[in-house]
């Protein structure tokens, strides 16, 4: 049979297939440039999945190999050999049951041991008094009117902001509600409410892995940049690095979230409650309709949010974010390049109908953070996704997704 039949007999890929035969542990027929797998080919693949499943390695299942079709076990010494490879396997093995047996042990304490989830009040949060004279309307850009408001402990925990323009917001809970704020998210390439778990579902380990060195690059620029007390802003769609590095970053440091889900938000706020971080600012609502003032944030953090705006609104968003950085604020974020995935990207339409595909390049993120008066100032490939791995719930088969690290920074213009 030709190596395709033959990798579909055993549920393997042919590379797979192929790995062996250069191994020497399958040695099929060749004619007319093609191999062909006959009976003992399929008893030895047979074999080899025995000894995996056996925990052999590759060079001892070549030794083995080697032996049986060397001796075809007529020799004593060799059945003697072969004997104490499989005993030395099985008293590996058997220790190996003996630790796994006391791992079982010390995770059913853990599991016994977790904490149960805090229960925290609902007057916990707010907006610091501190953050008021940044509270702008995105259209005029001029201090907003405070009616009704309701305080304790230094945050604003309810009241109303308007703009003689019309612009109004509400803040409910501590959470600042803007009109363009819905309960449910918009972004359905996959549920996001509950964003650690939706990582664990939607993308491979690999993935994960590229996404975590991702992280710990951008932690090691930041470190560079934040020198002093800084607003930092984050959203919309974000995934999970301020939960993973909030703490790392500092507690001196005013962070504003947003989202356009309210249950979104409620949910970072969740997550977010037992760092004691007094300087979070939570906003339901599109980077459009954000009450910050211009020029007034350090930092924007882009976890996916320029990319899951895009699937989203087939708009990056770097208009609304763009112009809320000071004269030397900063812009990164983590991106993956769909260049080599249009099937894949074609998957994500179905959810998208508008969605534009030709923009899902790094190039293309770069001249809008430019047009934004942001100067591109490091660009790290951190790797690919493998082509023969199910990274998301929307690739294709063959192929792969470039993961990177990006940052940029505002100059001032030239006149």
């Amino acid at each position: 049979m030709k190596i395709g039949t033959f990798a579909r007999k055993f549920g393997l890929n042919v590379s797979t297939v192929r790995f062996y035969v250069n191994n020497g542990l399958l040695v099929p027929d060749k004619g007319g440039g093609q191999y062909e797998f006959g009976s003992q080919c399929v008893e030895d693949m047979k074999n080899i999945l025995k000894y995996k499943q056996y925990r052999f390695s590759i060079e001892e299942i070549q030794l083995l190999f080697f032996m049986e079709k060397a001796s075809r076990f007529q020799d004593e010494i060799v059945l003697e050999v072969c004997a104490d490879i499989l005993q030395q396997k099985r008293s590996a093995l058997l220790q190996e049951r003996d630790q796994l047996d006391r791992c079982i042990e010390e995770l059913e304490a853990e599991i016994e041991n977790l904490p149960a989830p805090a229960v925290r009040e609902p007057s916990e949060g707010g907006v610091p008094f501190s953050y008021i004279p940044y509270l702008y309307c995105p259209h005029c850009q001029v201090p907003l009117q405070l009616d009704s408001a309701s305080l304790a402990n230094s945050r604003l925990k309810k009241g109303r902001l308007w703009c003689e323009c019309g612009y109004a917001a509400e803040i409910e809970d501590g959470v600042v509600l803007t009109r363009g704020h819905t309960v449910e998210t918009p972004f359905r390439a996959f549920d996001n409410v509950g964003s650690v778990s939706a990582v664990l579902d939607q993308y491979s380990r690999h993935y994960r892995m590229l996404m975590e060195k991702t992280y710990v690059w951008l932690y090691s620029q930041m470190t560079k940049l934040l020198e002093e007390p800084c607003h930092i802003l984050a959203g919309p769609f974000t995934l999970n690095f301020l939960l993973e590095y909030i703490t790392k970053l500092g507690t001196e440091h005013t962070y504003i979230i947003f989202d356009p889900s309210l249950k979104r938000i409620n949910k970072l706020r969740q997550y977010l409650s037992a760092c004691d971080h007094n300087n979070i600012i939570y906003v339901a609502g599109t980077g459009a309709e954000l009450p910050v003032k211009k020029g007034s944030v350090d930092l924007y953090i882009d976890d996916y949010s320029t990319t899951n705006s895009l699937f989203t609104y087939n708009s990056f968003g770097t208009e609304n974010t763009g112009p809320l950085l000071k004269r030397n604020g900063a812009a990164m974020g983590i991106f993956s390049s769909y260049k080599h995935a249009p099937r894949s990207i074609r998957n994500f339409r179905i959810k998208h109908p508008d969605f534009a595909p030709e923009k899902m390049d790094m190039g293309r993120l770069k001249h809008c953070w430019q047009e934004q008066g942001l100067e591109w100032i490091a660009e790290k490939h951190i790797g690919d996704t493998t082509p023969g791995e199910s990274h998301y719930e929307e690739d294709a088969d063959g192929e792969w997704v470039k993961v990177y690290g990006y940052l940029a920074r505002k100059t001032p213009r030239r006149r």
